[in-house]
Order: C-alpha cells, then sequence, then structure tokens
C-alpha cells in the first residue's frame, strides 16, 4: 500500500499541477502592470496561453477517449487535465 502514494502523487502532478499552469499564467498576466509588458504585448501573450491550452485540451481529450474505447485505466485523469485546461478559457472569456 506503501507504494501506491508516489503513483497517486505523480498523477496528481501530471494530471493537475502541470496543466494548471496555463490558467496560473493567465492570471499572472491578468495582475501583471501594463507598464510592464505593454498592453497589446499583454493580450498577445494571454492570446497565445489560451490557444496552447485549447490545443493541449484538444490532445488530451483524445488521448482519453481513445483509452476509453480501448477500456484502458486512467482515462479519467486525461479528462481532469481537459477540465483542467478548459478553465484557460473559461477564464479568457470571463466566465470563470
Amino acid at each position: 500500500m506503501a507504494t501506491d502514494a508516489p503513483v497517486a502523487r505523480q498523477l496528481v502532478i501530471k494530471h493537475v499541477a502541470v496543466p494548471a499552469l496555463a490558467p496560473t499564467t493567465l492570471l499572472a498576466l491578468y495582475f501583471t502592470p501594463v507598464t510592464t509588458f505593454g498592453c497589446l504585448n499583454r493580450g498577445l501573450m494571454a492570446l497565445a496561453v489560451t490557444f496552447g491550452a485549447a490545443l493541449l485540451a484538444f490532445v488530451t481529450v483524445g488521448i482519453g477517449i481513445r483509452m476509453r474505447v480501448r477500456k484502458q485505466p486512467g482515462a479519467e485523469w486525461w479528462a481532469l487535465s481537459t477540465l483542467v485546461l478548459a478553465l484557460t478559457l473559461a477564464l479568457m472569456l470571463g466566465l470563470a
């Protein structure tokens, strides 16, 4: 039983912490003063982060669906990654 904790920790890091970098980056850009990068550059960086997160969300949902169809374990972790990445889109649209 003691060996399951490191595996669970690795799964949480891989499927929650790493994808959470995208919404965290977007929030950091939101709170960055305009004088630091300028308005246009901040907007372009926010769009780049959002488009990158959207692309990765499509990739993770594809992996999750493929795993679900093949009845492989762990598809729900990929769905969780997709939701975390989709949070970036919700933040950009002002839904969250």
